[in-house]
C-alpha cells in the first residue's frame, strides 16, 4: 500500500547557510505544507538529547494568555453601573 502525503516521512538533507548574525535552513515545499509552514509562521526550536527539534507554534490558550497578565486590571467594568432592570 503506497502511503498518502499525510503519512509519509520525509528524510532529506538540506544545508545550512548563514542569514545575517544567524544560520538559516530551508523547508522543503512539501513539508511546509504538509505541516501548515507558510510565510510568517512562527517555529518553535526544542533542543533535545539527539539534536534540533522544529514545531510550528500552536495558537495559545486561554491559560498561556492568562498567565502573561501581571497585576491587577486597571480597568473597570464597562457595566458597573445598573442602568435598568438588572439588579431584582
Amino acid at each position: 500500500m503506497e502511503p498518502n502525503e499525510k503519512t509519509r516521512r520525509y528524510h532529506i538533507t538540506v544545508k545550512a547557510q548563514k542569514w545575517g548574525n544567524s544560520i538559516g535552513i530551508r523547508i522543503p515545499f512539501k513539508l511546509a505544507e504538509k505541516y501548515g509552514i507558510e510565510k510568517g509562521t512562527e517555529l518553535e526550536i526544542q533542543e533535545t538529547n539527539n539534536g534540533i527539534f522544529l514545531k510550528p507554534k500552536g495558537k495559545p490558550t486561554l491559560d498561556d494568555l492568562l498567565a502573561q497578565c501581571e497585576g491587577e486590571n486597571p480597568y473597570n467594568e464597562f457595566f458597573n453601573k445598573s442602568i435598568g432592570k438588572e439588579e431584582l
